[in-house]
Order: structure tokens, then C-alpha cells, then sequence
């Protein structure tokens, strides 16, 4: 088998860290034997629309589609992103980092490599669906590529206060050897 991808933040991700130290994250495929700990990250992600491992298990058994675990070396689950890549297009059905490891360039990680992958499968665009109110993860994207493609309206509820817009994002995927 062959040794799990390790990617080394860049080095906005070194100085964000608290301790320091050079971060790094090594990115597994996302295992059955992970889905309890990932449901608990991903309701400290999304409390108001967390799946438990059941949901999780039913998503991963989808065709197409798949996704990564990021971990610290010492083994602890810092982010997660499931995907699904069907022809020409990839999706992100969902990206979380945990609340105290944000900003530390785990999401840009998962992001990238979902990239390489997506492209390696044949697809030509990656396209997601993001709450209009996370600056954060607009921002994120943006800086991946994507744009505004469109809008659902009234897509995420939220346990305190009206439902949010989901907007539509989306990214063409260059093909190797393009710019």
C-alpha cells in the first residue's frame, strides 16, 4: 500500500500555528472505521445540520464517491472532506475543520488534493453549495477559484433565526500541462 499522501502547509499556515512549530497534515481516504469521530467533528462544524455515522455511511456509499481525512501526525482528526466524482463533474458534499484548528491551512490541503484527484478521475469542474453567511468559507473558496454560479434560497436552517441561501459555487478544472 502505497504511503499516504503528506502535505506541508504553506507558510501562512506555519505562522498561524500556536505553537510555533512547522504544521503538517497527512491525508488518508476516508476509512468506516473514522465515521464515528468524523460525526463528531462534523457536528462541532455544522451543529445545526450534523450527520451522524449512519448518514455518513449512507453518503460514503454513494457511487463516485469518496474523500479525505486530515490528521495531525500524532494521529488526531483536524478536517474532512467527502466528495463525489461522476463524469464531468466533481462536487465537495462536504468540508469541515475543527473549530480549533481553522485557519491554519488544513481546508486549502483537502481543497488541493480534491483538486488533483477530481482531475485524475477525468472531471472538469468541481462545484459546491456554501451558506451566504460563512465569510470564511467564501473566502477559502475564492482564493481556490471558484465563483458564484447561482442560489437556492432558503437552503440551510438554522436553529436560531430565519434559513440561510445556499450559494452555488463551481471551478473548471485545468487540464495538466495548461496554465
Amino acid at each position: 500500500m502505497p504511503a499516504a499522501p503528506r502535505a506541508v502547509l504553506p507558510s501562512c499556515a506555519r505562522h498561524n500555528d500556536a505553537r510555533g512549530a512547522t504544521m503538517s497534515v497527512v491525508l488518508h481516504p476516508i476509512s468506516h472505521t473514522d465515521l464515528d469521530a468524523l460525526a463528531a467533528l462534523h457536528a462541532a462544524c455544522f451543529p445545526d445540520d450534523a450527520w451522524n455515522s449512519a448518514a455518513l455511511a449512507t453518503v460514503l456509499a454513494m457511487p463516485g464517491t469518496g474523500g479525505r481525512v486530515a490528521r495531525a501526525p500524532s494521529g488526531e482528526i483536524l478536517g474532512l472532506l467527502i466528495d463525489q466524482c461522476i463524469g464531468e463533474d466533481a462536487e465537495v458534499l462536504t468540508l469541515g475543520v475543527a473549530p480549533e484548528r481553522r485557519r491554519q491551512g488544513i481546508a486549502h490541503a483537502l481543497l488541493s488534493d480534491l483538486v488533483t484527484r477530481a482531475r485524475a478521475a477525468g472531471a472538469a469542474r468541481i462545484v459546491l453549495e456554501v451558506a451566504a453567511d460563512n465569510a470564511p468559507a467564501h473566502a477559502l473558496y475564492r482564493a481556490h477559484g471558484f465563483v458564484r454560479q447561482g442560489i437556492r434560497r432558503h437552503y440551510y436552517r438554522r436553529a436560531q433565526g430565519p434559513p440561510v441561501d445556499a450559494w452555488r459555487l463551481g471551478r473548471e478544472i485545468e487540464t495538466r500541462g495548461s496554465s
